[in-house]
């Protein structure tokens, strides 16, 4: 009878043990949400003061740590940086940003548009989109990779009364920049692509995307290549560009190779370009640049005695030497060098 009236006893006492170990892992979670919640709050105020006395004025009214028990981010209604000795402004709606407590190292965000840029070499402008979101993952080596998505993105430029002309739009639009094994992989998509000034070629949507590796660059992320010039950073670096794709209705490109640059800037570099419908792209051409026409339409024709026919496509070799861009042995112009 001892015996089994102990087991009811024993049993209470484990529930017991196991309530309170979930309060405590709840009391700890809480404590660990509210105290890093703290710690961001703190941490924006800091960047904001930080900002403030290097000249550049950050609006972010309303801010807001938000997110217990599971998620730790901040919210404003609107957002702003203003740097008056520069003459450059940026306004933008409301941002939302959020990482998992579990995970705390990616951060995910959305911004609402529309975003109106005043820089001094350019116009107004001001762009909106359906969505836009953006994510980064940081390591202990600083940030690891990046991306952003927009949805229905439009450029215009930005009129007095608030007034906009448009100049282009797009279906869709993303960029991706990941460090792997120390190089930078890059991948850049956009579908549905069409210019919209008043005058403007009346042409097919536009999709293009790019997708290669950038050796030895991956602490670009980190802020590495800050500073440097074009002909500095890709200077005798390996870039392996797997695929730069222009579609325009019936007409596509793509480009493939692997190149670098030297220390003077000049292009060097084996690439092979996969055409469809050269006649089309010529087309294209035309309604462009009117002049180019007849040119376009004389090298559309002999395209197809230049290359090999690879599933339908039209494949031309090309070499880069020195900067002099040339089909076999014949030579077809000089690229400008970086500077």
């Amino acid at each position: 009878m001892a015996a089994s009236s102990d087991s009811p006893s024993k049993a209470r006492r484990a529930l017991i043990g196991v309530a309170v170990i979930v309060v405590l892992l709840i009391a700890a979670l809480c404590g660990a949400w509210f105290y890093l919640a703290g710690r961001l709050d703190r941490e924006l105020a800091r960047v904001v003061e930080t900002a403030r006395e290097r000249g550049i004025d950050v609006e972010c009214p309303n801010r807001d740590v938000f997110g217990f028990p599971f998620r730790l981010g901040f919210r404003c209604d609107a957002i702003s940086v203003d740097r008056p000795d520069a003459a450059v402004r940026a306004s933008a709606g409301a941002i939302r940003t959020a990482a998992q407590i579990y995970r705390p190292n990616r951060l995910v965000g959305e911004l609402d548009g529309p975003l109106k840029l005043e820089i001094p070499a350019a116009p107004p402008l001001d762009m909106r989109w359906s969505l836009a979101q953006g994510s980064a993952t940081f390591w202990t080596t600083g940030l690891d990779r990046v991306s952003l998505i927009f949805d229905n993105p439009q450029i215009a430029l930005l009129e007095p009364a608030n007034d906009i002309a448009p100049l282009s739009n797009a279906a869709h639009a993303e960029a991706h920049a990941r460090r792997r094994d120390g190089n930078l992989d890059i991948f850049t998509l956009l579908r549905g692509g069409r210019l919209l000034w008043p005058g403007a070629p009346t042409l097919p949507p536009l999709d293009t995307s790019a997708d290669l590796t950038i050796d030895g660059a991956g602490t670009w992320l980190s802020g590495a290549a800050r500073g440097l010039t074009g002909r500095e950073l890709f200077a005798n670096r390996p870039v392996s560009l797997r695929s730069l794709m222009i579609k325009m209705g019936s007409a596509d490109a793509d480009l493939s190779g692997d190149f670098s640059f030297d220390d003077e800037g000049r292009l060097n570099g084996k690439f092979k370009l996969a055409i469809q419908n050269p006649k089309e792209i010529a087309k294209l051409i035309g309604i462009v640049a009117p002049k180019l026409r007849d040119i376009a339409a004389a090298v559309a024709s002999a395209v197809p005695m230049a290359g090999q026919q690879v599933d339908g496509r039209t494949v031309i070799e090309l070499r880069a030497r020195n900067g002099i861009l040339a089909v076999g042995i014949f030579p077809m112009g000089k690229i400008p060098s970086l500077r």
